[in-house]
C-alpha cells in the first residue's frame, strides 16, 4: 500500500437504501434467507458507493444496525430493554432516547455481532482497500443504562468486565 498522509473513509452509519427501510418495516414477511440477502445486497451497495467515491478505507455501512449503538444492547445480557421510546413524533436525538434497566451482571457471551459483520464485509469487499468495523465504546453504551447499585454511574460500567472483553 502506498503511504498516504490522510486516508479517506466514512464516519457514522451509511444511509439505508429506501428498499431496505421498507423491508425492515415488514421483516415478518421475509424468511431467514431473504433477510440475509437483504443485508448482503445493502452491504454490497454501500461498498460499491464507497469504491466509486474513491475511499481508501471501506466499511459495511453498518447496514445491519438500526443505529450506531442501539443494535448492540440486544447482545448484552443483564439488561431489560425499554419497551417503547419515550418520543412519539420524529426521530429522537441521541440524548432524547429512553434508558434500559440493568437487572444483572452485564455480559456479552455471544459477542456484539461485529465479527460476523466484519466477515461479511471481507466477503463482499474487493481486495486492496483497508477494511474497518466501528464499535461504540463503553462510555457511549452506558449512556442509555439506568444506574443501579452494581453500576451507580457511567464510570462503573466503563470498569466492568464487559467493557474490556474483546469479541
Amino acid at each position: 500500500m502506498i503511504e498516504q498522509p490522510l486516508r479517506t473513509t466514512v464516519i457514522g452509519s451509511y444511509p439505508f437504501p429506501g428498499w431496505l427501510e421498507l423491508a425492515c418495516r415488514n421483516l415478518d414477511q421475509f424468511g431467514e434467507a431473504d433477510r440475509a440477502e437483504l443485508i448482503d445486497d445493502a452491504v454490497a451497495m454501500a461498498i460499491r458507493d464507497q469504491m466509486d467515491a474513491g475511499l481508501d478505507v471501506l466499511t459495511d455501512g453498518e447496514q445491519t444496525r438500526l443505529d450506531f449503538n442501539l443494535s448492540f444492547y440486544g447482545f448484552i445480557d443483564g439488561l431489560e430493554l425499554e419497551s417503547a421510546s419515550p418520543r412519539r413524533f420524529g426521530p429522537p436525538a441521541h440524548d432524547q432516547r429512553g434508558k434500559h434497566k440493568v437487572i444483572g451482571a452485564l455480559a456479552a457471551p455471544r459477542g456484539l455481532g461485529t465479527v460476523a459483520d466484519f466477515e461479511r464485509l471481507k466477503r463482499w469487499a474487493p481486495g486492496g482497500p483497508t477494511l474497518k468495523a466501528s464499535v461504540p465504546g463503553p462510555y457511549t453504551l452506558s449512556g442509555r443504562l439506568l444506574p443501579n447499585r452494581q453500576y451507580p454511574d457511567r464510570y462503573a460500567f466503563d470498569r466492568s468486565p464487559l467493557a474490556h472483553r474483546a469479541e
